[in-house]
């Protein structure tokens, strides 16, 4: 499965960045190495945890509060994000922004907060919206069809940054305390897989 997904995920880069094969592979080993690295944001007070002991027939609360500090990984969040936006000036601007705002809207709906996990979506949800919503605009407003791939992936990896994670960091505390990382799955994070299998899905259309 790491193969099909490289050779997958190299072919993306060609097809979206007109790169090489060897340019492909190497922004991907970015990616892979970049998926080690957290960047410390900001930290923030989490909910308070009431713990009891029983001692001798005396009853102890003890209340404490959790930290959460909020960061962002190198390669599920950052490349992905550069990548996407380096698109935008590419494509027909009026079609990026309302396959956007839909997938946003989309995958905002769907994206709810687990303790213990993150933020959960089903895994082929937003790449699908994202090349569905990007097909209908790109047709509706008369636009050619061979901007989908770099549409989609602009699109799908955007949205999912702000759909599932920055507009969920309302619900942060719902996730638990210690560090949760927006991208924080590295190279198999929902952000950067939206933008791979948005890209696989346009085939479909075109």
């Amino acid at each position: 499965f790491i193969f099909i997904f490289i050779f997958a995920t190299s072919n993306v880069f060609q097809i979206v960045f007109g790169l090489s094969y060897d340019e492909a592979i190497t922004i991907f080993a970015l990616i892979a190495i970049g998926s080690l690295i957290n960047i410390p944001l900001y930290e923030k007070e989490g909910k308070i945890i009431e713990r009891r002991y029983h001692f001798f027939g005396f009853i102890y609360t003890i209340r404490r509060r959790r930290k959460i500090t909020i960061a962002v990984n190198v390669g599920g969040c950052i490349i992905p994000s550069v990548l996407a936006l380096r698109l935008i000036p590419s494509l027909p601007l009026e079609a990026w922004f309302l396959s956007f705002a839909v997938c946003t809207a989309v995958i905002y709906r769907f994206a709810k907060p687990i303790e213990g996990l993150g933020i959960a979506i089903p895994m082929f949800l937003p790449p699908f919206i994202a090349a569905t919503v990007g097909y209908a605009f790109l047709l509706t407003l008369g636009y050619p069809l061979y901007f989908l791939p770099q549409l989609a992936f602009s699109a799908g990896v955007l949205s999912a940054l702000f759909g599932a994670d920055i507009l969920h960091l309302k619900d942060i505390e719902k996730i638990g305390s210690g560090v949760v990382s927006i991208g924080g799955a590295g190279t198999f994070d929902g952000i950067f897989l939206t933008g791979v299998f948005a890209v696989v899905f346009s085939f479909f259309f075109l």
